[in-house]
Protein backbone atom coordinates (compact mmCIF):
# COMPACT_ATOMS: atom_id res chain seq x y z
CA UNK A 1 0.00 0.00 0.00
CA UNK A 2 1.18 3.53 -0.72
CA UNK A 3 1.54 5.83 2.24
CA UNK A 4 1.57 9.61 2.45
CA UNK A 5 4.04 11.84 4.19
CA UNK A 6 1.77 13.67 6.56
CA UNK A 7 4.19 16.48 7.40
CA UNK A 8 3.84 17.95 3.91
CA UNK A 9 1.01 20.25 2.88
CA UNK A 10 -1.91 18.98 0.82
CA UNK A 11 -0.76 18.55 -2.79
CA UNK A 12 -1.93 21.06 -5.36
CA UNK A 13 -1.98 18.41 -8.09
CA UNK A 14 -4.72 15.96 -8.79
CA UNK A 15 -4.78 12.64 -7.02
CA UNK A 16 -2.89 10.00 -8.97
CA UNK A 17 -5.21 7.08 -8.40
CA UNK A 18 -8.43 9.06 -8.79
CA UNK A 19 -7.36 10.66 -12.06
CA UNK A 20 -5.68 7.82 -13.99
CA UNK A 21 -6.67 8.02 -17.64
CA UNK A 22 -8.54 5.82 -18.33
CA UNK A 23 -9.26 4.71 -14.77
CA UNK A 24 -9.54 0.96 -15.48
CA UNK A 25 -6.29 -0.90 -16.09
CA UNK A 26 -7.72 -2.91 -18.97
CA UNK A 27 -8.94 0.28 -20.63
CA UNK A 28 -5.49 1.88 -20.35
CA UNK A 29 -3.84 -1.10 -22.04
CA UNK A 30 -6.54 -1.22 -24.71
CA UNK A 31 -5.93 2.46 -25.41
CA UNK A 32 -2.17 1.92 -25.57
CA UNK A 33 -2.61 -0.87 -28.09
CA UNK A 34 -4.92 1.28 -30.21
CA UNK A 35 -2.37 4.11 -30.17
CA UNK A 36 0.33 1.65 -31.23
CA UNK A 37 -1.52 0.23 -34.25
CA UNK A 38 -0.64 3.08 -36.70
CA UNK A 39 3.04 2.91 -35.70
CA UNK A 40 3.19 -0.87 -36.06
CA UNK A 41 1.71 -0.40 -39.52
CA UNK A 42 4.26 2.32 -40.27
CA UNK A 43 7.09 0.05 -39.10
CA UNK A 44 5.89 -2.68 -41.45
CA UNK A 45 5.70 -0.21 -44.34
CA UNK A 46 9.20 1.07 -43.59
CA UNK A 47 10.58 -2.47 -43.39
CA UNK A 48 9.05 -3.30 -46.77
CA UNK A 49 10.24 -0.05 -48.33
CA UNK A 50 13.93 -0.19 -47.46
CA UNK A 51 14.46 -2.89 -44.85
CA UNK A 52 15.33 -2.59 -41.19
CA UNK A 53 17.35 0.40 -40.02
CA UNK A 54 21.11 0.16 -39.58
CA UNK A 55 20.71 0.74 -35.83
CA UNK A 56 18.27 -2.13 -35.40
CA UNK A 57 20.37 -4.39 -37.63
CA UNK A 58 23.42 -3.66 -35.50
CA UNK A 59 21.48 -4.39 -32.30
CA UNK A 60 20.20 -7.69 -33.65
CA UNK A 61 23.65 -8.70 -34.93
CA UNK A 62 25.20 -8.02 -31.52
CA UNK A 63 22.47 -10.02 -29.79
CA UNK A 64 22.91 -12.94 -32.18
CA UNK A 65 26.69 -12.96 -31.70
CA UNK A 66 26.56 -13.35 -27.92
CA UNK A 67 27.07 -16.84 -26.54
CA UNK A 68 24.17 -16.67 -24.11
CA UNK A 69 23.92 -20.43 -23.58
CA UNK A 70 27.64 -21.17 -23.23
CA UNK A 71 29.16 -22.01 -19.88
CA UNK A 72 31.45 -18.98 -20.11
CA UNK A 73 30.31 -15.47 -19.24
CA UNK A 74 32.92 -13.39 -21.03
CA UNK A 75 30.13 -12.19 -23.33
CA UNK A 76 29.03 -9.86 -20.51
CA UNK A 77 31.73 -7.44 -21.65
CA UNK A 78 29.85 -7.05 -24.95
CA UNK A 79 26.26 -7.26 -23.69
CA UNK A 80 25.36 -3.69 -22.79
CA UNK A 81 22.61 -2.55 -22.96
CA UNK A 82 21.35 -5.93 -21.70
CA UNK A 83 17.58 -5.36 -21.88
CA UNK A 84 17.39 -4.36 -25.59
CA UNK A 85 19.90 -7.07 -26.49
CA UNK A 86 17.87 -9.73 -24.66
CA UNK A 87 14.68 -8.57 -26.40
CA UNK A 88 16.48 -8.49 -29.77
CA UNK A 89 17.57 -12.09 -29.22
CA UNK A 90 14.02 -13.40 -28.69
CA UNK A 91 11.83 -11.08 -30.76
CA UNK A 92 10.61 -12.73 -33.98
CA UNK A 93 11.42 -11.18 -37.33
CA UNK A 94 15.08 -10.38 -36.59
CA UNK A 95 15.92 -6.68 -37.08
CA UNK A 96 12.60 -5.99 -38.81
CA UNK A 97 10.83 -7.31 -35.72
CA UNK A 98 12.57 -4.66 -33.61
CA UNK A 99 10.84 -1.94 -35.64
CA UNK A 100 7.50 -3.60 -34.84
CA UNK A 101 8.47 -3.78 -31.15
CA UNK A 102 9.33 -0.06 -31.24
CA UNK A 103 5.91 0.63 -32.72
CA UNK A 104 4.30 -1.20 -29.81
CA UNK A 105 6.24 0.96 -27.33
CA UNK A 106 4.70 4.10 -28.82
CA UNK A 107 1.32 3.29 -27.30
CA UNK A 108 2.75 3.32 -23.77
CA UNK A 109 4.66 6.54 -24.33
CA UNK A 110 1.68 8.37 -25.87
CA UNK A 111 -0.82 7.28 -23.21
CA UNK A 112 1.48 8.19 -20.33
CA UNK A 113 2.29 11.57 -21.86
CA UNK A 114 -1.41 12.44 -22.15
CA UNK A 115 -2.10 11.19 -18.64
CA UNK A 116 0.80 13.14 -17.18
CA UNK A 117 -0.50 16.37 -18.74
CA UNK A 118 -3.96 15.66 -17.33
CA UNK A 119 -2.46 15.16 -13.87
CA UNK A 120 -1.27 18.77 -14.19
CA UNK A 121 -4.90 19.82 -14.77
CA UNK A 122 -4.40 20.37 -18.50
CA UNK A 123 -7.77 19.81 -20.23
CA UNK A 124 -8.13 16.40 -21.88
CA UNK A 125 -8.60 17.79 -25.40
CA UNK A 126 -5.53 20.02 -25.04
CA UNK A 127 -3.43 17.15 -23.69
CA UNK A 128 -4.49 14.85 -26.54
CA UNK A 129 -3.85 17.42 -29.27
CA UNK A 130 -0.45 18.44 -27.88
CA UNK A 131 0.63 14.80 -27.61
CA UNK A 132 -0.66 14.08 -31.10
CA UNK A 133 1.51 16.93 -32.35
CA UNK A 134 4.51 15.08 -30.95
CA UNK A 135 3.50 11.61 -32.15
CA UNK A 136 2.55 12.90 -35.61
CA UNK A 137 6.02 14.17 -36.52
CA UNK A 138 8.58 12.44 -38.77
CA UNK A 139 11.26 12.49 -36.09
CA UNK A 140 8.99 10.50 -33.77
CA UNK A 141 8.22 7.99 -36.53
CA UNK A 142 11.91 7.70 -37.40
CA UNK A 143 13.01 7.04 -33.84
CA UNK A 144 10.18 4.63 -33.01
CA UNK A 145 10.77 2.44 -36.06
CA UNK A 146 14.54 2.83 -36.41
CA UNK A 147 16.13 2.79 -32.94
CA UNK A 148 14.50 0.26 -30.65
CA UNK A 149 16.95 0.57 -27.73
CA UNK A 150 16.68 4.36 -27.55
CA UNK A 151 12.91 4.37 -27.89
CA UNK A 152 12.52 1.70 -25.23
CA UNK A 153 14.65 3.84 -22.91
CA UNK A 154 12.43 6.86 -23.64
CA UNK A 155 9.32 4.83 -22.84
CA UNK A 156 10.78 3.66 -19.53
CA UNK A 157 11.86 7.23 -18.73
CA UNK A 158 8.25 8.29 -19.32
CA UNK A 159 7.05 5.65 -16.85
CA UNK A 160 9.66 6.84 -14.34
CA UNK A 161 8.75 10.50 -14.82
CA UNK A 162 5.05 9.79 -14.28
CA UNK A 163 5.85 7.93 -11.06
CA UNK A 164 8.23 10.70 -9.97
CA UNK A 165 5.52 13.35 -10.34
CA UNK A 166 3.16 11.34 -8.14
CA UNK A 167 5.92 10.61 -5.62
CA UNK A 168 7.12 14.19 -5.25
CA UNK A 169 3.77 15.95 -5.51
CA UNK A 170 1.33 13.49 -3.94
CA UNK A 171 3.82 11.72 -1.64
CA UNK A 172 2.84 8.22 -2.84
CA UNK A 173 5.67 5.89 -1.88
CA UNK A 174 4.53 3.19 -4.29
CA UNK A 175 5.03 5.61 -7.17
CA UNK A 176 8.48 6.41 -5.81
CA UNK A 177 9.46 2.77 -6.19
CA UNK A 178 7.96 2.72 -9.69
CA UNK A 179 10.00 5.82 -10.59
CA UNK A 180 13.19 4.29 -9.24
CA UNK A 181 12.67 0.99 -11.06
CA UNK A 182 11.78 2.87 -14.25
CA UNK A 183 15.00 4.88 -14.13
CA UNK A 184 17.00 1.73 -13.35
CA UNK A 185 15.53 -0.20 -16.28
CA UNK A 186 16.00 2.78 -18.60
CA UNK A 187 19.68 2.94 -17.60
CA UNK A 188 20.03 -0.70 -18.65
CA UNK A 189 18.63 0.29 -22.06
CA UNK A 190 20.65 3.46 -22.63
CA UNK A 191 23.27 5.23 -20.50
CA UNK A 192 21.58 8.54 -21.34
CA UNK A 193 19.01 7.73 -18.62
CA UNK A 194 21.58 8.07 -15.81
CA UNK A 195 21.54 11.92 -15.54
CA UNK A 196 17.74 11.80 -15.39
CA UNK A 197 17.88 9.38 -12.47
CA UNK A 198 20.23 11.75 -10.66
CA UNK A 199 17.92 14.70 -11.36
CA UNK A 200 14.94 12.67 -10.15
CA UNK A 201 16.73 11.85 -6.90
CA UNK A 202 17.53 15.53 -6.35
CA UNK A 203 13.89 16.43 -7.02
CA UNK A 204 12.74 13.89 -4.44
CA UNK A 205 15.33 15.25 -2.00
CA UNK A 206 14.39 18.90 -2.30
CA UNK A 207 10.60 18.55 -2.17
CA UNK A 208 10.76 16.79 1.21
CA UNK A 209 10.38 18.90 4.38
CA UNK A 210 13.31 21.24 5.02
CA UNK A 211 13.22 21.10 8.78
CA UNK A 212 16.54 20.28 10.46
CA UNK A 213 15.04 17.58 12.63
CA UNK A 214 16.84 14.27 12.32
CA UNK A 215 13.62 12.58 11.26
CA UNK A 216 13.07 15.01 8.37
CA UNK A 217 16.69 14.85 7.19
CA UNK A 218 16.46 11.06 7.14
CA UNK A 219 13.19 11.29 5.22
CA UNK A 220 14.82 13.42 2.53
CA UNK A 221 17.67 10.97 2.17
CA UNK A 222 15.26 8.05 1.97
CA UNK A 223 13.20 9.79 -0.73
CA UNK A 224 16.30 10.37 -2.85
CA UNK A 225 17.54 6.82 -2.28
CA UNK A 226 14.23 5.30 -3.40
CA UNK A 227 14.60 7.00 -6.79
CA UNK A 228 18.35 6.62 -7.29
CA UNK A 229 19.15 3.23 -5.78
CA UNK A 230 17.85 0.99 -8.63
CA UNK A 231 19.93 2.86 -11.20
CA UNK A 232 23.06 2.86 -9.04
CA UNK A 233 22.60 -0.79 -8.12
CA UNK A 234 21.98 -1.94 -11.69
CA UNK A 235 25.04 -0.17 -13.09
CA UNK A 236 27.26 -1.18 -10.17
CA UNK A 237 26.07 -4.78 -10.42
CA UNK A 238 26.70 -4.86 -14.16
CA UNK A 239 30.16 -3.34 -13.66
CA UNK A 240 30.99 -6.05 -11.14
CA UNK A 241 29.74 -8.81 -13.47
CA UNK A 242 31.84 -7.66 -16.38
CA UNK A 243 34.90 -7.21 -14.14
CA UNK A 244 34.42 -10.67 -12.67
CA UNK A 245 34.03 -12.45 -16.01
CA UNK A 246 36.00 -10.24 -18.41
CA UNK A 247 38.53 -8.40 -16.26
CA UNK A 248 37.25 -4.89 -17.14
CA UNK A 249 34.87 -2.63 -15.23
CA UNK A 250 33.87 -0.52 -18.23
CA UNK A 251 34.30 -2.65 -21.37
CA UNK A 252 30.60 -3.06 -22.17
CA UNK A 253 29.84 0.59 -21.39
CA UNK A 254 32.51 1.77 -23.83
CA UNK A 255 31.34 -0.72 -26.44
CA UNK A 256 27.83 0.76 -26.23
CA UNK A 257 29.09 4.38 -26.13
CA UNK A 258 32.61 4.60 -27.64
CA UNK A 259 32.83 8.34 -26.91
CA UNK A 260 31.93 7.94 -23.22
CA UNK A 261 34.02 10.47 -21.24
CA UNK A 262 36.13 11.02 -24.34
CA UNK A 263 35.71 14.83 -24.43
CA UNK A 264 37.20 15.30 -27.93
CA UNK A 265 39.02 18.61 -28.06
CA UNK A 266 38.95 18.90 -24.28
CA UNK A 267 36.15 19.14 -21.70
CA UNK A 268 35.42 22.82 -22.39
CA UNK A 269 35.18 22.41 -26.16
CA UNK A 270 32.98 19.33 -25.71
CA UNK A 271 30.67 21.26 -23.40
CA UNK A 272 30.38 24.12 -25.89
CA UNK A 273 29.50 21.66 -28.67
CA UNK A 274 26.89 19.99 -26.46
CA UNK A 275 25.30 23.34 -25.62
CA UNK A 276 25.31 24.33 -29.29
CA UNK A 277 23.71 21.02 -30.33
CA UNK A 278 20.97 21.28 -27.72
CA UNK A 279 20.38 24.92 -28.66
CA UNK A 280 19.86 23.87 -32.27
CA UNK A 281 17.50 21.07 -31.25
CA UNK A 282 15.49 23.47 -29.09
CA UNK A 283 14.44 25.24 -32.28
CA UNK A 284 12.35 22.14 -33.05
CA UNK A 285 10.54 22.37 -29.69
CA UNK A 286 9.16 25.90 -29.25
CA UNK A 287 6.52 24.38 -26.97
CA UNK A 288 9.22 23.71 -24.38
CA UNK A 289 10.42 27.30 -24.46
CA UNK A 290 6.82 28.53 -24.14
CA UNK A 291 6.15 26.21 -21.20
CA UNK A 292 9.35 27.40 -19.53
CA UNK A 293 8.41 31.05 -20.04
CA UNK A 294 4.92 30.51 -18.62
CA UNK A 295 6.35 28.71 -15.59
CA UNK A 296 8.81 31.57 -15.09
CA UNK A 297 5.98 34.12 -15.12
CA UNK A 298 3.87 32.09 -12.70
CA UNK A 299 6.59 31.23 -10.21
CA UNK A 300 10.30 31.45 -11.04
CA UNK A 301 11.17 28.39 -8.96
CA UNK A 302 8.83 26.27 -11.11
CA UNK A 303 11.29 26.72 -13.98
CA UNK A 304 13.95 24.68 -12.17
CA UNK A 305 12.64 21.24 -13.31
CA UNK A 306 12.52 22.40 -16.93
CA UNK A 307 16.10 23.69 -16.79
CA UNK A 308 17.20 20.52 -14.99
CA UNK A 309 15.84 18.28 -17.74
CA UNK A 310 17.54 20.32 -20.46
CA UNK A 311 20.69 20.19 -18.36
CA UNK A 312 20.45 16.39 -18.29
CA UNK A 313 20.37 16.30 -22.08
CA UNK A 314 23.40 18.62 -22.25
CA UNK A 315 25.20 16.34 -19.79
CA UNK A 316 24.40 13.30 -21.94
CA UNK A 317 25.95 14.89 -25.02
CA UNK A 318 28.89 16.23 -23.04
CA UNK A 319 29.69 12.86 -21.44
CA UNK A 320 29.38 11.12 -24.81
CA UNK A 321 26.49 8.72 -24.26
CA UNK A 322 25.66 8.91 -27.95
CA UNK A 323 22.23 10.58 -28.09
CA UNK A 324 21.28 11.27 -31.70
CA UNK A 325 19.71 14.53 -32.79
CA UNK A 326 16.39 12.76 -33.37
CA UNK A 327 16.45 11.30 -29.85
CA UNK A 328 17.21 14.71 -28.34
CA UNK A 329 14.30 16.35 -30.21
CA UNK A 330 11.82 13.67 -29.12
CA UNK A 331 13.10 13.79 -25.54
CA UNK A 332 12.81 17.59 -25.44
CA UNK A 333 9.25 17.34 -26.78
CA UNK A 334 8.32 14.82 -24.08
CA UNK A 335 9.85 17.12 -21.45
CA UNK A 336 7.85 20.04 -22.86
CA UNK A 337 4.59 18.15 -22.35
CA UNK A 338 5.69 17.16 -18.84
CA UNK A 339 6.36 20.81 -17.98
CA UNK A 340 3.06 22.28 -19.19
CA UNK A 341 1.66 24.78 -16.68
CA UNK A 342 -1.25 23.39 -14.69
CA UNK A 343 -4.73 24.81 -15.29
CA UNK A 344 -3.66 27.08 -18.19
CA UNK A 345 -5.54 30.34 -18.63
CA UNK A 346 -7.08 31.35 -21.99
CA UNK A 347 -4.05 33.56 -22.72
CA UNK A 348 -1.69 30.70 -21.89
CA UNK A 349 -3.77 28.41 -24.08
CA UNK A 350 -3.31 30.85 -26.97
CA UNK A 351 0.47 30.89 -26.47
CA UNK A 352 0.58 27.09 -26.38
CA UNK A 353 -1.48 26.77 -29.58
CA UNK A 354 0.74 29.25 -31.45
CA UNK A 355 3.86 27.38 -30.37
CA UNK A 356 2.21 24.09 -31.28
CA UNK A 357 1.62 25.28 -34.85
CA UNK A 358 5.22 26.49 -35.05
CA UNK A 359 6.49 23.17 -33.71
CA UNK A 360 4.52 21.11 -36.24
CA UNK A 361 5.66 23.38 -39.07
CA UNK A 362 9.29 23.06 -37.98
CA UNK A 363 8.92 19.28 -37.64
CA UNK A 364 8.21 19.02 -41.37
CA UNK A 365 9.82 22.09 -42.94
CA UNK A 366 13.05 22.21 -40.95
CA UNK A 367 14.28 18.65 -41.29
CA UNK A 368 16.83 19.41 -44.01
CA UNK A 369 18.49 22.02 -41.80
CA UNK A 370 18.97 20.16 -38.52
CA UNK A 371 17.92 16.53 -39.00
CA UNK A 372 19.10 15.41 -42.46
CA UNK A 373 18.95 11.71 -41.56
CA UNK A 374 15.24 12.05 -40.74
CA UNK A 375 14.62 14.04 -43.91
CA UNK A 376 16.32 11.36 -46.02
CA UNK A 377 14.36 8.60 -44.28
CA UNK A 378 11.05 10.43 -44.80
CA UNK A 379 11.78 11.09 -48.44
CA UNK A 380 12.65 7.46 -49.03
CA UNK A 381 9.53 6.33 -47.19
CA UNK A 382 7.25 8.60 -49.21
CA UNK A 383 8.87 7.62 -52.51
CA UNK A 384 9.04 3.88 -52.00
CA UNK A 385 6.66 2.99 -49.21
CA UNK A 386 3.54 5.14 -49.46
Amino acid sequence: MASATTSLPTPAFLSWRRERWPRATWARWALRLSFAVPFVTLADVANRAFGASATNRSLHARAASLQWASGRLGWVAHAFPPIPLAIARVVPGRAAGLAIAGGLCTGILIQLTIERAMLRSVPTVTAVVLTAALAGTPVFWYLATGSFATFLALSLLSVALTGLLDFTLNRATESGFIAGIGFGLAALCDLSAVPFALAGALAAFFVAPRARAVREVARRRAAAAVVLFPTAASLAGWSFLQWRFSGSWTASFRAAAPTLFGFPGGPWSSLVRALDAVGTDLAYVPLLMAAGALLLVRRPSSLVPCVAFVGCIVADLWFGTGLSGAAVVVLLAVVALAMLPGRPTPAEHAVLWVCLVAQVAMAFAGLDHGLPAVAQWLGHLVHHGL
